[in-house]
């Protein structure tokens, strides 16, 4: 079984003199993201976000270890937090060639606000170059990868590529606007982080815009150097097809934008409807973390 090593936001805690958390980021205070949660599985861990009552997103890579729990109310899984058994698991159709996704749908509602995913409008008016970003997992925070992490951590990181073009790693196949790339100069995500959110600032307050999946095709240390994330607007119509709940959309001012559904294009539909192999090698999954990697 491939083993992935999605662009997750690289959050462990190692035990060593002033760690750098997330690769560049800092713990995260209690109850600031409530609805990021640790995603659970027998090979691995990966951070999810909260986008119904019972439905967490997260990485195609991450869905198919098929989760068993996930850890919410916490900002550190191991000592923390209310564990919820997962229902079923689901990636999204060819997620290693198309869009990194999928959904665990849990066994029971939650009493968290599930967050809001940025309308197609929004995402293409603010993913532009230097747009910042908040980046939350529970993902190891050493550049080399190393050591282990179960705490929430946070950054800010600049959109590097709105359409993710100029690295080997960008899939033909999510094109137009499937992707962008984020991070780097030693702020990124790292394994353990896969599946985590990034947030763009709206007039609403902050949105699910991105989903961690890889790193950049970038020689030397796995993590630091920016990332791949996949655009969540593209993936509401599957999400809602396959869960048969209404996602939550962020309020759009752009014309024909419908904060219900979007098509593969980006475009807005009426009500949802269901929804070249590229050289990666994905080498997440090691025990209790993951993040899939290209080279």
């Amino acid at each position: 079984m491939l083993r992935a090593l999605s662009f997750v936001i690289v959050l462990s805690s190692v035990a060593a003199a002033d760690p750098a958390p997330i690769v560049g980021g800092t713990k995260v205070p209690s109850g600031k993201w409530p609805d990021v949660v640790a995603v659970i599985a027998a090979d691995g861990t990966c951070t999810g976000t909260l986008i119904a009552p019972d439905v967490v997103l997260t990485a195609g890579h991450c869905a198919e270890l098929e989760p068993y729990e996930v850890v919410t109310r916490t900002t550190d899984y191991a000592t923390g937090g209310e564990r919820v058994a997962v229902k079923w698991s689901r990636t999204y159709p060819d997620w290693w060639d198309r869009y990194d996704a999928g959904v665990v749908v849990l066994a029971r509602a939650l009493r968290i606000t599930p967050r809001a995913i940025a309308s197609a409008c929004a995402a293409n008016e603010l993913l532009r170059e230097s747009q910042p970003l908040r980046i939350v997992g529970f993902g190891v925070t050493t550049p080399s990868g190393d050591g282990e992490n179960t705490a929430l951590h946070e950054a800010t990181v600049p959109v590097l590529d709105a359409y993710c073009e100029a690295d080997p790693t960008c899939l033909a196949t999510a094109r137009p606007k499937g992707e962008f790339t984020a991070g780097g100069r030693g702020t990124d995500s790292c394994f353990g982080d896969s599946g985590g959110p990034a947030y763009v600032e709206t007039a609403s307050g902050p949105a699910l815009i991105g989903v961690v999946s890889r790193g950049l095709s970038v020689a030397g240390q796995p993590c630091g150097n920016g990332g791949v994330y996949v655009r969540a607007d593209k993936l509401v119509s599957w999400i809602q097809s396959v869960t048969h709940r209404r996602i939550e959309r962020t309020p759009c001012d752009g014309p024909g934008d419908d904060p219900g559904t979007v098509d593969e294009a980006g475009c807005s539909t009426s009500p949802a409807t269901s929804g070249g192999v590229v050289a990666l090698i994905v080498l997440g999954c090691v025990r209790r973390r993951t993040r899939r990697r290209s080279h």
